[in-house]
């Protein structure tokens, strides 16, 4: 199938794949573009972008000659080329700061349907059970949790809900201190999904998976050019699969996200988009903890309700975005997204009856129940401008950027109608008998959040000498919250203005080398993530920094390499002080130092890798819990280390494999219940051909029980050994 290229003024859209060149032999190459105090700013803030846009609009392109290729289905190589994690497109040799940029090819290879799989290939990062009153994807990074800081297409998106892939092209991962550059949050660091965007060809894909435990799932990337400077773009996805963990668990979802642009390649390019993503699961929480460690039972025994459990989830995310381009070095991009997220959890979690000290087949295990809902319906406006010019002998890349949003959302619990039948550790029933009247759903506890918000950023890298830039990044953020309680509590506020700092040195000797010293802060107040309570209406917010040093190299080949050491502290940690009521202690102190390595890309033109190692140790150096003091943080483990390789056989055949490993991780500060460490490997054959490609993967290869998610109660088990195979076809 030929295509013809249409010119290109302007540099290649967002994630928009060039065909294959069987003249020099090189494989296509990607390009990722980037993406209140009153309510109606946000949608001013658009307007006014789009209005300063117009009179520019008919400046004269520059064509490029017309090329005749001829498309190929060719693998994307792993290693990064471009991210806008740091709000402009960069290579990531230009952020000072440890980044991993997990591309399409990685997780497609790997067989990763979800957000929390995808995130195994980004060493650092561990998973949390969702429980303690979250439900969803629950991760921490280097000992912190980051629930609060994940991003789709560089704007917040900390809703509650299980994150599919069908619609991201590639998925950044920020690690340090970072409300420079987004707000509050970010002590850790940040993910951000990059959407799939429009092209400019014509380009339809089809993919079918069937595996086991009746695992089905199929997807469509369907996009269509529309004249010479315009594309749609429709991604849809069904899946349905049962557990390896018996008769009970179950988990369906499926979305769509269609995105339309026009412009693309002239100086105004205007996008549309949305997103929506139903689920309707039957959820697993796993095993209750014996003696501080797992309940030793077979993998397949589920301690849950099947007979009405769920866990429900529905987003609804629109988006509106505009970007003029001055220049090839000036452009003001403006993005306005409205977006509304629901959930309702129904279900249980299992506990062995306090004080027990032996088990056997007939020991109970309690169904403690856990009932709660919520909708969040939040409006962001994000405004950047970003320039490189010259003043003198110094050359500037500025970013400055205001950043507008309004939050609403309620909360609620459901009042108890009877208690779920225990069942036994030897003979678990996922169908009991249920009490009358059990499904009445009744709210209590009903709480309202509204927020207002402002952030205003500016930052410049200087390139001062040949090889040499600094940065140096302030913003200023203002969050004003309300919270809404049912009488007789009555209503709580909480007013907080923050300033953030960003700086680093970077030296780059030649096009291979970068080495940086990098310094962030950040913030986290009682109000984020709709929440405050007496004490944290009182409390100013927690404080956070990160130290590191590192260095990168490109190597010609088409392999990246980084090395970093990092010291991320909170130094003001909020504690509870049995002796004040209506304040928090901002005494605590912990700490975590590491050192991580990462590769991706092609060692030679046939073999890829992909992977990396964080060692870690983390300590809770000051608590208002004794105790605690000297102890690991929650969820942080000593090391993570993760590794995919494939290679190229002839005549379309590639045969892949690595590993994830994860050390021990506590369920508290208290270090009591853990995880234990494991190692899980998994394997890869697949045969690619230019029309279509057949995968086989099989994950947990040699079925090893392991522990993937923890909380302080219980455990949720990885999955044991499963086959999966996928039908590609390009239309």
């Amino acid at each position: 199938m030929r295509k013809t290229l249409s010119p290109r003024p302007y540099p290649v859209r967002a994630n928009e794949t060039l065909p294959h060149c069987h003249a020099c032999g090189d494989p296509p190459k990607q390009a990722v573009h980037p993406g209140g105090a009153q309510r109606l700013l946000p949608i001013g803030a658009l307007l006014t972008g789009m209005a300063l846009s117009v009179p520019a609009a008919a400046q004269e392109e520059v064509t490029t000659p017309q090329v005749d290729v001829e498309a190929t289905r060719e693998r994307d190589s792993y290693q990064p080329e471009i991210t806008s994690v740091g709000k402009l497109q960069q290579a990531p040799r230009d952020v000072p700061q440890s980044l991993t940029v997990i591309p399409q090819s990685v997780y497609l290879d790997r067989g990763n349907a979800s957000l929390q799989q995808a995130l195994g290939n980004a060493p650092g990062i561990t998973f949390a059970a969702g429980e303690g009153g979250r439900i969803g994807d629950n991760f921490s990074m280097r000992g912190f949790p980051i629930y609060g800081d994940l991003y789709l297409d560089g704007i917040r998106d900390v809703a509650q809900y299980n994150r599919d892939l069908f619609n991201t092209q590639q998925i950044d991962v920020l690690r340090g201190s970072a409300s420079m550059l987004f707000g509050r949050g970010s002590t850790g660091g940040v993910v951000n999904q990059v959407s799939k965007q429009s092209m400019r060809v014509d380009e339809y894909e089809v993919s079918a998976t069937l595996g086991s435990h009746g695992y089905s799932r199929a997807t469509v990337d369907l996009n269509k050019a529309v004249g010479a400077t315009s594309g749609l773009r429709v991604n849809a996805m069904v899946h349905d699969a049962d557990s390896f963990r018996g008769d009970g668990p179950h988990y369906e979802r499926w979305g769509v996200a269609p995105a339309l642009t026009w412009g693309m390649g002239t100086p105004l390019e205007l996008g549309l988009s949305f997103f929506y993503l139903k689920e309707d699961n039957v959820p697993d929480f796993g095993v209750p903890f014996f003696r501080q460690r797992p309940l030793d039972v077979p993998v397949d025994r589920f301690y849950g309700f099947a007979n009405g459990a769920y866990e429900r989830y529905e987003t609804r995310i629109a988006t509106a975005s505009a970007i003029y381009r001055f220049s090839p070095d000036v452009s003001v991009r403006t993005a306005l997204r409205a977006a509304d997220y629901e959930r309702d959890l129904w279900t249980s979690v299992p506990r062995l009856p306090g004080g027990t000290t032996v088990v056997t087949d007939a020991t109970a295990v309690n169904r403690q129940r856990q009932a709660r809902g919520g909708d969040e319906t939040p409006v962001t406006s994000q405004t950047d401008l970003d320039a490189k010019f010259s003043t003198g002998r110094l050359e500037h890349l500025l970013l400055a950027g205001m950043e507008l949003s309004w939050e609403d959302a309620r909360r609620w619990n459901y009042a108890p109608t009877g208690a779920i039948p225990a069942t036994t550790v030897g003979d678990p029933d996922p169908y009991p008998a249920l009490p009358a009247g059990f499904f009445t759903r009744t709210r209590t506890g009903e709480v309202n959040y509204e927020s207002d918000s402002i952030g205003l950023y500016l930052q410049d890298i200087v390139q001062f000498l040949p090889g040499w830039k600094v940065l140096l990044g302030l913003r200023w953020d203002r969050l004003d919250a309300d919270y809404e309680r049912a009488e007789p509590l009555g209503p709580l506020s909480r007013t907080d203005s923050v300033v953030s700092y960003r700086t680093g040195l970077i030296y780059q000797p030649d096009p291979v080398q970068t080495y940086y010293v990098a310094y962030g802060t950040s913030f986290n107040p009682s109000a984020e993530l709709y929440s405050l309570d007496v004490r944290g209406s009182n409390t100013p917010p927690e404080k956070s920094r990160n130290f590191e040093i590192g260095a990168k190299w490109d190597l010609a080949r088409g392999l990246s390499l980084r090395a970093a050491l990092f010291r991320t502290e909170k130094t003001h940690e909020r504690n509870t002080d049995p002796l004040v009521a209506d304040e928090f202690l901002l005494s605590g102190r912990r700490h975590t130092d590491g050192i991580e390595f990462e590769a991706a890309g092609r060692i030679t033109p046939r073999w890829e890798v992909f992977g990396g190692v964080a060692l870690m140790h983390a300590r809770i150096d000051e608590s208002i819990n004794a105790a605690d003091e000297g102890n690991w943080p929650l969820y942080t483990p000593p090391y993570t280390a993760n590794l995919w390789t494939v290679y190229r056989l002839p005549h379309g055949w590639q045969v892949g494999g690595g590993f994830n490993a994860v050390g021990k991780r506590y369920g508290s500060n208290a270090n009591t219940n853990f995880a234990p460490g494991y190692i899980r490997w998994d394997a890869m054959l697949s045969y690619v051909q230019p029309r279509y490609t057949l995968r086989l993967n099989v994950l947990n290869l040699f079925d090893t029980v392991h522990y993937e998610t923890v909380y302080a109660g219980h455990v949720i088990p990885g999955t044991s050994r499963v086959f999966l195979g996928t039908l590609e076809v390009k239309l």
